[in-house]
């Protein structure tokens, strides 16, 4: 069974959705920064989270390439069966057939990925992602209060069939209610990567799509994580994505660079203030593509676009721009960020 660790632990900021990047959609559920622990204790157990892909603007067939769970204490040596599974009516995953299905070993502590090659195919709306984890293994979930979006699943003293989830003895949400009857005040940090029916190009490029509109971040995020560039000073990112989650082995920079620089606007959107140029380095040097995780950057837009701003990120050969899902802190802009290329503010069609 899964049990809370007596344990909070803060982490960087986190914004949800997470970016658009090259054709994919990294999807997640959780609603703030803040983080408890859970530990698996008794027999193997599978924890599931649940993705409406409809509400996310997601078109099926999609295909889905990567999974991650954050970890906090790993079980090295232990399989661990990482399934996806595809619901035709919603609710309850007990009928949620197997749309792909890999087994990995999880040996460190942070975000971890497992990848689908060639990517899964899902046709249905409704999405759940599961790790079927060992005794003793310990995961993260926010602590954004109660939500039937995460399961669980196990059979006491042994293990059931994961290509069959009705199989498990126990199934059932993570608000407190039977059979699970464990609160778990929050979701699993269970994402996934995605890319709709409408392809890989930027859904914003086209004038059917829908506009990107500013959400209100968590009251409650740990903004104390956030360090300014020397180079930019209006841009900031997060030092916790970098040394907690990338275990300290990038070096992020940022320039100013002219205007005249800048791709072609989106249509419909309006570029705003300074065109910044951000970049990251590995001991072996230039990450020139997709980062393996992603790292939290905000801007301090003028006084008079704060109530609106959003963040723009343009990459690729030549460089387009993708408006990235982007919550506002105070006076603060905050976007996750999956690749080098431009950065700017845009405004969103009136």
């Amino acid at each position: 069974m899964l049990r809370k660790w007596i344990l909070g632990v803060i982490t960087a900021l986190a914004v949800a959705p997470i970016a658009v990047s090259a054709g994919e959609r990294v999807l997640s559920i959780n609603g703030n920064a803040q983080n408890d622990v859970w530990f698996i204790s008794g027999e193997p157990s599978m924890v599931l989270n649940g993705f409406d892909l409809n509400s996310f603007g997601v078109q099926q067939p999609a295909t889905i390439d990567r999974v991650s769970i954050a970890v906090h204490t790993p079980v090295p040596g232990q399989p661990i069966d990482v399934v996806i599974y595809q619901d035709a009516n919603g609710g309850s995953p007990a009928d949620a057939t197997v749309a792909g299905r890999t087994t990995v070993d999880i040996t460190q502590a942070g975000v971890f990925t497992a990848e689908f090659n060639p990517a899964i195919t899902v046709t249905a709306p409704a999405v759940w992602v599961g790790f079927y984890l060992p005794v003793d293994f310990k995961f993260l979930s926010d602590t954004s209060g109660p939500s039937v979006l995460t399961y669980w699943a196990w059979t006491p003293g042994g293990r059931f069939d994961p290509a069959n989830l009705g199989s498990a003895s126990v199934l059932g949400p993570a608000d407190g209610s039977a059979p699970v009857s464990i609160a778990m005040t929050g979701k699993a940090r269970i994402t996934l990567e995605i890319t709709g029916a409408n392809g890989s190009t930027s859904p914003l490029a086209t004038p059917s799509a829908p506009i990107v509109r500013q959400q209100p971040g968590a009251a409650n995020a740990n903004l104390a994580v956030l360090v300014a560039y020397p180079n930019c000073g209006a841009v900031l990112f997060d030092t916790g994505d970098e040394v907690v989650t990338w275990g300290d082995s990038i070096n992020p920079q940022c320039r100013e660079v002219p205007g005249w620089q800048a791709p072609a606007s989106p249509q419909g959107y309006t570029r705003r203030g300074v065109l910044y140029d951000v970049f990251f380095y590995k001991s072996s040097g230039l990450i020139s593509g997709r980062l393996d995780y992603e790292v939290t950057h905000c801007i301090r837009p003028a006084a008079e676009d704060l109530n609106t701003a959003l963040i723009g990120l343009a990459y690729g050969a030549p460089r387009q721009w993708r408006i990235l899902p982007t919550e506002r802190f105070g006076d603060l802009v905050c976007a996750e960020v999956r690749h080098g290329g431009n950065l700017s503010v845009f405004l969103p069609p009136a």
